[in-house]
Order: structure tokens, then sequence, then C-alpha cells
């Protein structure tokens, strides 16, 4: 008998481009209201974890309980919601900023993920793919 550690299979990322079954069977009582305002969409959920029958999604601060479902995995890039970055030049395509990651989505057509960032805190209209963007640290905070 080894003392092989259980392997990690989370966190994994993914998308729901449709309702998962009829009903909602496959959610947590609780959370059906917030699921249906987020699902489905081009929402690129982080499965971190389970709680009892339940795998725990996350989406920046939102979290959603549900049954193991069919969903779209993606492959990720390193970058989750919140995470500080410098969105880059590249060949003045772009406008450089420090920016927060907002939203993270799917795009189909490019089968690809894009960015959404905020700069002080407003949404900044552009979508942005993983080689537009870098990890920085935040900025610090002088008492």
């Amino acid at each position: 008998m080894s003392n092989v550690p259980p392997i990690k299979t989370d966190p994994k990322y993914g998308y729901y481009p449709w309702w998962p079954e009829d009903g909602d069977d496959w959610i947590h009582p609780e959370d059906a209201e917030l699921a249906r305002g987020i699902i489905p969409s081009p929402r690129v959920f982080r499965r971190d974890g389970e709680q009892g029958e339940y795998v725990l999604l996350h989406y920046g601060d939102l979290q959603l309980r549900v049954k193991r479902t069919l969903w779209q995995a993606v492959e990720p890039e390193g970058f989750d919601i919140g995470d500080w970055v410098e969105v880059l030049s590249r060949g003045m395509r772009n406008t450089p900023r420090t920016a927060i990651i907002h939203e993270i989505h799917w795009d189909p057509k490019a089968r690809a993920l894009s960015y959404q960032v905020t700069e002080n805190g407003v949404p900044v209209p552009n979508q942005y793919s993983g080689e537009d963007i870098r990890h920085v640290d935040p900025p610090k905070i002088e008492s």
C-alpha cells in the first residue's frame, strides 16, 4: 500500500453554452436563481473543490454549487478574475494600461479565451487575448 496522495483534478475551467438539463435538479436549490442569471453564457467558471454531492464553481466572487454536469471545458491561460494585469501595446494595437480582470469569456468563433478588464473601477470596452496581457503585482498602498 503506497502513501501516494490522491490526484488533484481541480481547478478546471469551462463554460455553459446551454442550460445543462431540464429543470434545476443539477444545481443546489439555493443557487438556482443566481445560476439562471448567468447560465447559459460564455463566462468561464473555475471548478475548484466539492461540497457534499456538489462541485463548487467560481466566477470571481460568485459561487455556484452544481452536480457534475456536462460543460464545455477550456484550457486555462493562467489568469483569473481579480488578477492585476498589464495590457501590452502589441505594436500600438492596444492602449497600455494596468487593470484588473473583470470578465473571462470563451469566444467560440476565435476558439479562444477573451478578457475584459477594469481600470480604476471602470470597465474597458475592449476584449483582450491572453497574448495582450501579463500578470503584474497590485500597487502597494502606502499608509
